[in-house]
């Protein structure tokens, strides 16, 4: 079904093409770091730079390794659609972590884990600390105002967390940017819908600067 569905799209797209004159350039290789140096995390990547009117942008991404983001490229010349391949280079950030502890036994933290289960905060896991007393993570934010906003939310719930600061080391991650896709719906239903590489690449959503 989905490859009936992409095949429609296709044709949608040739169609496009063909009225409109348009001529579709492919992007083969990895592009140096965008902007390395002022990149949030994942959440908070900015928009891609773009001169037109319109006001979303499009990535597919993030990919751990360049073979995950070749392979979705696959994918987008078989459909058709313009992209460039972007990369950002393994860096170092400061993040805040919003958890629970420490605890001094495993019963401890499984009797907190039953508490968040029926608060319903199924987010969470153990993490291990050099001093032998372990953490109940509920969440890593690159911004201080989300933790302590994200634990705001928590106290409605009962749960009173706390939050740190962190040294984190990300990337390097690769990203397609996709040029000018919002006119044809189609082709948006196929890539929401597709399975790419990776636990994290999906098809994002950003506004145009």
């Amino acid at each position: 079904m989905k490859w009936f569905l992409a095949l429609l799209v296709l044709a949608n797209v040739g169609m496009y093409l063909w009225a409109t004159g348009h001529k579709t350039t492919r992007v083969s290789s990895v592009l140096a770091a965008v902007n390395a140096e002022s990149m949030r995390l994942l959440s908070e990547l900015p928009a891609a730079r773009n001169t037109r009117s319109a006001d979303s942008c499009y990535r597919i991404g993030p990919f751990s390794d360049e073979s995950g983001s070749v392979k979705a490229a696959e994918t987008l010349n078989e459909l058709l659609i313009p992209y460039k391949a972007l990369t950002i280079k393994k860096r170092d950030v400061r993040a805040y972590r919003v958890y629970l502890g420490p605890f001094s036994s495993a019963e401890q933290i499984e009797r907190q884990r039953n508490v968040l289960r029926n608060s319903g905060i199924n987010e969470h896991y153990v993490k291990s600390e050099p001093t032998a007393q372990d953490l109940i993570s509920l969440g890593l934010f690159s911004q201080q105002a989300r933790a302590d906003q994200f634990m705001r939310e928590l106290i409605d719930k009962d749960v009173r967390a706390k939050t740190r600061p962190e040294n984190r080391t990300l990337g390097p991650t690769y990203w397609l940017e996709l040029d000018n896709i919002e006119s044809n719906p189609g082709v948006l239903g196929v890539l929401r819908e597709t399975q790419w590489v990776g636990d994290r690449a999906r098809l994002r959503v950003f506004p145009c600067s």
